[in-house]
């Protein structure tokens, strides 16, 4: 055999192997995590949501115009909560299907909320039953008694101070919703899909997004939007008439889309005055990497 021609099969075989290896790497990295969009969705249908969350309030004593509320599903080794978000100032509420996370948040003035739902290790099927408390607050007895309920990320700090102001400004416009705006994207909703696609969990989800997104297309909605959301902080009015419905749209349109719930709600906000924008936090990041200090 020509040398040359030798040399071209050893590379091939070569790369061959390289790609086996790749791909069994990956398997046992995805079994270990348990990553998978493949699990039943049963329980998290609107219909069967009663099921998982309790009729009576928790924490009747809990009383006040706002409340801050949080969430996390999952196994405990995935837990993020940011130790210095102690409750003040008003009821901080904290909804979770994970009982060591509630007896955690609880020892910083957290109030606890059950949610009835198997934990899972697949950490996309964690994040939609996370959707639940944050899309549909209202369904939840002590949230619902509130008039103003304060959504944040169970891994970012409240900036409490902030709270009187954004709630000025929600009155302020007539809204049902305010939410941040994006500091890393604008103008094009693709923005928020390919942003996504750096992690593994959306990456798992990308068939699932690009058909929706298709859909609300088809359905006349665009690209093109002058404004994205970052929904990792929000706040209701739920006195509201148009604040309920606003919800279910929402998590109506997670369960299509998938966990991507920023995708779902830049859509939903297209042509929207219920929905109220407040200023953009820092840029921290672009394209799934942290920026340096100082970067704009």
């Amino acid at each position: 055999m020509d040398l040359n021609l030798l040399k071209l099969r050893l590379i091939a075989e070569r790369r061959k192997i390289t790609r086996s290896r790749r791909k069994a790497a990956l398997a046992r990295d995805e079994a270990a995590s348990g990553l998978t969009d493949d699990f039943d969705r049963t329980p998290l249908l609107r219909e069967n949501l009663d099921r998982a969350i309790t009729a009576t309030a928790s924490h009747p004593g809990a009383e006040g115009e706002i409340a801050v509320f949080s969430t996390f599903c999952g196994i405990t080794r995935n837990f993020t909560f940011d130790k210095n978000n102690r409750a003040r100032d008003c009821p901080h509420y904290f909804v979770s299907n994970n009982r060591t996370a509630l007896d955690i948040v609880q020892s910083l003035g957290w109030l606890p909320i059950f949610l009835d739902m198997e934990i899972s290790k697949n950490p996309i099927l964690s994040a939609h039953q996370a959707k639940v408390a944050k899309a549909l607050p209202h369904l939840f007895p002590d949230l619902a008694r509130h008039r103003f309920l304060v959504y944040s990320d169970d891994k970012q700090r409240i900036k409490h101070a902030e709270l009187p102001g954004f709630i000025e400004t929600l009155t302020d416009k007539g809204g049902a919703m305010a939410v941040k705006l994006s500091p890393h994207i604008q103008d094009n909703i693709l923005w928020e899909f390919t942003d996504s696609l750096f992690q593994d969990r959306y990456r798992k989800q990308a068939h699932r997004m690009l058909r929706f997104l298709l859909k609300q297309m088809e359905a006349g909605k665009t690209l093109e939007a002058d404004r994205l959301f970052m929904t990792g902080f929000s706040i209701r009015d739920m006195a509201h008439p148009r604040a309920t419905a606003l919800s279910e749209q929402w998590y109506a349109d997670i369960l299509d889309c998938g966990i991507d719930c920023q995708l779902a709600f830049d859509f939903l906000a297209q042509g929207n005055p219920d929905i109220v924008d407040l200023p953009a936090p820092p840029r921290k990041k672009y394209l799934g990497k942290k920026l340096p200090p100082g970067s704009k």
